[in-house]
């Protein structure tokens, strides 16, 4: 639940460099290539959505899909819903249940969970 592209930013074009696509700082995380700053395999920082940068509602991307999902499975069935998400963000539990995702079907994690 959040806007992926599998490359560093626009696909032709890369990100543009300033501070928002490649802060000063860069997180302790997974990057393939570290010359990509923060936009690897996702939409600049600075690209524009309907509500503010990139930079600002990447990890809320999942949230604004959780309240339209369950009412649409709602419309869709006439019957209550249960929508799983992997992005979600704090009060996501009204509408959606968070799935913890990249675990094993096996009896160790069954117990752990």
């Amino acid at each position: 639940n959040e806007p992926a592209n599998f490359v560093a930013g626009d696909l032709n074009d890369g990100c543009t460099k300033n501070k928002i696509n490649y802060p000063p700082y860069v997180p302790q995380v997974r990057i393939d290539d570290g010359s990509s700053g923060l936009s690897e395999k996702t939409l600049c920082g600075d690209s524009v959505h309907s509500k503010g940068l990139h930079y600002d509602i990447h990890n809320m991307f999942g949230w604004y899909q959780s309240e339209p999902t369950l009412d649409g499975v709602r419309a869709a069935t006439g019957k209550r819903g249960l929508v799983l998400s992997r992005s979600t963000y704090v009060g996501s539990g009204r509408w959606v249940a968070h799935w913890l995702g990249d675990n094993f079907s096996n009896w160790t994690n069954l117990k752990n969970s």
